[in-house]
C-alpha cells in the first residue's frame, strides 16, 4: 500500500515510500498479483482469498495508485485484476500503461455494471462480472495464469483498443445512470389522460 512519508528532512516535502510484502519469501509464492479496486470491502476480499490460495498480492486502491505500486515493485507481476472504473485512473488506462511498461502482464477486468458483451470483445481484457464468489474468481485466476504467455504484440495497437473500450464503456456507464435517474425517462411518457366517453341513453331514458 502506498503511504506519504510526512517528515521533512533537510526542509524537503513529502515524499511517497512503499510497503512490499517481504520479497525473501516471494519464492514460496504461486505468482504476485496486484489488485486495485476503489471499492475496500471488494478489495480486501479479493486480497484475502488470492492470499489464502497462496498468491503474493499487491492492493491498491485506485488505478494510481496500482500503476505507482508496479513502477516501485522490484518484481515480476503475473496478473493484474482491476475494477473497471476507479477514481483518479480507471482500469482501462491502468492496463494499458502495465501493458507498455510490463509486456507479458495478464488482465482481469471487474465490474459491477453490465458491460460484459463490451469487454468481451477484446480478448486482451477477460472480465468478471461483479457479484462474485471465491470458488468463480480463484478458478477464473487459475485459468488466466495458466495460459500460455502469448507471443509479444503491437502494445501500440492494444493499448488504442483499451483506450477504445473505455470510452465506449464510460458510454455505457452513463447511459445506464441516466436511465436509472427520475425524471430523465422521454417526456411525454407519463401518465395520460383516459378519453372522455360520451353517455349512452337507454330506450326508456326520458331525461
Amino acid at each position: 500500500m502506498i503511504r506519504e512519508d510526512t517528515d521533512k528532512p533537510n526542509g524537503g516535502g513529502s515524499h511517497s515510500s512503499v510497503d512490499f510484502p517481504d520479497l525473501r519469501s516471494s519464492a514460496a509464492h504461486q505468482s504476485v498479483i496486484l489488485v486495485a479496486d476503489d471499492e475496500a470491502l471488494i478489495r480486501n476480499l479479493v486480497t484475502l482469498l488470492l492470499q489464502q490460495d497462496g498468491h503474493l498480492v499487491l492492493s491498491a486502491a485506485n488505478g494510481h495508485e496500482g500503476l505507482e505500486l508496479s513502477r516501485q515493485y522490484p518484481g515480476s507481476i503475473e496478473l493484474v485484476i482491476t475494477d473497471a472504473r476507479m477514481p483518479r485512473m480507471n482500469g482501462a488506462d491502468l492496463c494499458a500503461h502495465l501493458l507498455e511498461e510490463r509486456p507479458g502482464i495478464k488482465v482481469l477486468v471487474m465490474s459491477g455494471a453490465d458491460m460484459g458483451e463490451i469487454i468481451s470483445r477484446n480478448v486482451n481484457l477477460p472480465f468478471l462480472p461483479k457479484p462474485f464468489d471465491g470458488k468463480t474468481l480463484l478458478a477464473r485466476v487459475r485459468a488466466i495464469l495458466a495460459a500460455p504467455v502469448q507471443a509479444p504484440m503491437n502494445v501500440a495497437g492494444i493499448v488504442a483498443e483499451l483506450r477504445l473500450e473505455r470510452d465506449e464503456i464510460e458510454r455505457s456507464i452513463l447511459k445506464l445512470e441516466r436511465f436509472d435517474q427520475p425524471g430523465t425517462r422521454e417526456k411525454g411518457a407519463g401518465p395520460q389522460s383516459a378519453p372522455a366517453t360520451k353517455a349512452v341513453k337507454r330506450p326508456d331514458d326520458r331525461s
